[in-house]
């Protein structure tokens, strides 16, 4: 039995939020299999599938409106953590789908690249990268909740993770 129904909005990996479309069988060459189809909010070009048997790699239903209220209340006073900024440390921060932490790593590398500026640099591009997933993620879902394009929703609360 699916845990998720088409419809539902849901975080996925780097992909941020997604809307299920379709559950239903598809063959990759192997065996037919059941999938999730999820397409993500802000990239509409592309479609993710997912196994049903490993619906645990979907991280959870998207927030709710009053629930990302209170996220962006607490991402306020949410302090940057403390890490080395890597692939590594980053990419499990990211697919956790911890808003509190989200917010915590979209600060580090915020205030590097507000720091760096002073001396007419900016983040590297595997920093670059980290940073727009976890907005990408932390941002889509707060726009999902929302029903506001994704543009609106980052030029709105931007503020709250500065």
């Amino acid at each position: 039995m699916a845990k998720y129904k088409i419809g539902d909005y849901v975080l996925y990996g780097v992909s941020g939020s997604c809307e299920i479309v379709d559950i239903g069988t598809l063959s990759f060459g192997g065996p037919d299999k059941i999938y999730y189809s999820l397409k993500p909010i802000y990239d509409s070009r592309s479609t993710i599938y997912v196994p049903v048997a490993k619906e645990d790699d979907i991280i959870r239903k998207n927030l709710s409106k009053k629930q990302a209220g209170e996220v962006l209340d607490a991402s306020k006073k949410t302090k940057a953590i403390k890490l080395t900024v890597n692939r590594d440390n980053c990419d499990p921060i990211i697919k956790s789908g911890d808003n509190e932490k989200l917010a915590s790593l979209i600060k580090l590398l915020r205030d590097m690249r507000r720091e760096n500026r002073k001396s007419h640099k900016g983040l590297n591009i595997q920093e670059e990268r980290i940073l727009a997933d976890a907005e990408r993620v932390f941002f889509s879902e707060i726009a999902t909740a929302y029903s506001i394009p994704m543009d609106e929703c980052v030029s709105t609360y931007t503020e709250v993770l500065d």
